[in-house]
């Protein structure tokens, strides 16, 4: 065992060091391993197998082939590592490559993680690229400009950010706020959401509410604990919400379910669409064999045996088989077929009720 303090530069093949190593220079050991009690500091360090260091880590550039160790805080410019990085305290390191696996308990501070496999840091801020091949997970929030991760993506106590790109699985367990927010599975907030657009292939689910500029396209069903704003919305299977307010269209395939209601220029539910709750539009078609309850619209279209409880509008349309539970109320023009089943005669009137949304 061997013990340095400083010097110019340090070459070995494998050894362990008692203390510090401090070194103007650079630290190489070829075709070996080296271990620190203490801390150290270089300006270049290249070792072939693993470092393990007790200490602080402090260098611009740290190349290690197998696998990097530092029980301290790390700080360098760049950290490239074939096997595993890990860290127990903070790293202020503006580029981490890591083929396999990084996990880092302190705040991370960089521009760009690089992990081919699995990655845990403690949150902080990446300025630029977030890129996983496998799983990623932040413990703490995060501040991020892209997240791109292949399997599964898990920010325990949120964050704020740019994009998300996740092949498989994202969650959020508190308030997240992004740009855009691309999964190809299941995406959740535990919280609320504000952001530009998202597009998930399942399931997504927020436990409050969610905010968006642009759109929401759903491959599979969504369901928002509270208000969901937004300019568009398409979902190809079921859409819950206590509220949603849309700037241009909705279009649902499946079933629509809200307490205080449904608001869109446009509003079309697919064959077979269950719909609970208000909905008011300039525009609104239901399928066929559809169910829903009350509508305010400016032109209203019912498909074949579709059904409804209270219909207010300008102008409608309603096919053969519809049934009509309540009141149909209209000021222009209706359309309707002889079999229509209405509990009261349609009525022409001045003036509508006012629509509660």
């Amino acid at each position: 065992m061997e013990t340095r303090s400083s010097m110019e530069a340090y070459h070995a093949q494998s050894s362990q060091l008692e203390g510090d190593l401090n070194a103007k220079g650079e630290v190489k050991v070829d075709d070996g391993q080296l271990a620190i009690d203490g801390s150290l500091e270089a300006t270049t360090v290249s070792v072939d197998k693993a470092l393990k260091i007790g200490g602080n880590a402090r260098a611009d550039d740290f190349d290690v082939g197998g696998v990097l160790e530092v029980r301290g805080t790390i700080s360098g410019k760049k950290v490239d590592v074939g096997g595993s990085f890990k860290v127990q305290g903070t790293a202020d390191v503006e580029e981490v490559d890591v083929g396999g696996t990084v996990d880092i308990a302190g705040q991370v501070k960089s521009t760009k993680l690089d992990v081919g496999g699995m990655a845990r840091i403690g949150g902080g801020e990446v300025s630029k690229d977030v890129d996983v091949g496998g799983k990623f997970e932040s413990t703490k929030p995060l501040k991020f400009s892209k997240i791109d991760v292949g399997g599964l993506a898990t920010l325990v106590e949120g964050g704020e950010g740019g994009d998300i790109d996740v092949g498989g699985k994202f969650e959020s367990k508190a308030d997240l706020s992004f740009n855009s927010l691309d999964v190809g599975g299941m995406a959740s907030i535990n919280g609320n959401g504000k952001g530009v657009e998202v597009d998930v292939g399942g399931l997504l689910r927020v436990s409050g509410s969610l905010t968006l500029e642009k759109d929401l396209d759903i491959g599979g069903r969504a369901y928002i604990g509270a208000e969901l704003r937004l300019d568009s919305l398409e979902v190809g299977g079921s859409m819950e919400a206590d509220q949603i307010i849309a700037q241009k269209s909705i279009e649902v395939g499946g079933d629509l379910k809200t307490i205080k209601g449904t608001k869109g220029d446009t509003v079309e539910l697919g064959h077979g669409s269950r719909a609970s709750g208000p909905i008011v539009a300039r525009k609104v078609s239901v399928g066929h064999g559809g169910q829903i309850e009350d509508v305010y619209a400016d032109t209203l279209a019912m498909e074949h045996g579709s059904r409804a409880r209270n219909l207010y509008f300008r102008e409608g349309v309603i096919e053969a088989g519809v049934h009509v539970e309540g009141e149909v109320l209209y000021t222009d023009t209706i359309e309707a077929s002889p079999d229509v089943k209405f509990a009261k005669p349609a009525s022409k009137v001045n003036d509508l009720p006012r629509a509660p949304l």
